[in-house]
């Protein structure tokens, strides 16, 4: 129960940030192909596994697996949601 109110409170965040993004983008009349938002999807749920097994590690009080883990699974994610970004910045860029 003590991992539930964390967990919430990212679920909160995520979500607040999918719909401020969304917002923006209409505002900016950005159009996001279908393989972008596949793409950044993908780097967020990787983005959230590494957060999930970080906490739960270290609940386990495994340090070194946490940090390891949050590495491990945290660059590839956040590489994949730049490439996102930037590939819907130079589009958004050309017209």
């Amino acid at each position: 129960m003590e991992n539930f109110i964390p967990f919430m409170l990212i679920g909160a965040v995520v979500t607040a940030g999918l719909f401020g993004v969304i917002l923006w983008l209409r505002k900016q009349n950005i159009k996001v192909s279908w393989y972008e938002w596949l793409i950044g999807a993908m780097g967020l749920g990787l983005l959230l596994l590494a957060v999930q097994h970080f906490f739960g590690a270290m609940t386990e009080h495994f340090s070194f697996a946490a940090w390891t883990g949050l590495a491990i699974i945290g660059i590839p994610a956040s590489i994949l949601m730049l490439v996102a970004w930037q590939l819907v910045a130079r589009r958004a860029k050309q017209s």
